[in-house]
């Protein structure tokens, strides 16, 4: 059986519809709140990304270390900011936290597939 590496890792995953010609300022502001967001500590990673089937969808992830450090950024000026920029999408946004307790290397797919180390 392959060993599970455990995280506490958070996701943050965020959908908006921009309104009509205000893709482009929608994404500067998630980025420019992206740039911040990196240097918090307990961040590990943020992105700023569009769906090619739908072009006026605009997604944000943050991922956080651990439970207590999303917390602090949910009771910080930068989630309040966020919920700014929520308000401004065209439909109700779709805003998750994805809490991902493991995490399986490709020991995992060799696991399964029945494959030796050779």
């Amino acid at each position: 059986m392959v060993s599970a590496d455990i995280l506490t890792m958070i996701e943050l995953h965020l959908v908006l519809k921009a309104p009509p010609n205000k893709t482009r300022t929608l994404i500067a502001a998630l980025q420019a709140l992206a740039k911040s967001a990196r240097v918090d500590p307990g961040c590990m990673a943020v992105e700023v990304y569009k769906t090619v089937a739908m072009p006026r969808y605009i997604c944000y992830d943050e991922i956080w270390e651990s439970e207590a450090t999303l917390r602090c950024m949910i009771a910080s000026r930068h989630f309040s900011q966020l919920a700014v920029l929520m308000e401004l999408s065209s439909e109700p946004p779709v805003c998750e936290f994805r809490f991902i307790t493991q995490t399986y290397g490709l020991g995992f797919a060799e696991e399964v597939r029945g494959c030796d180390n050779d």
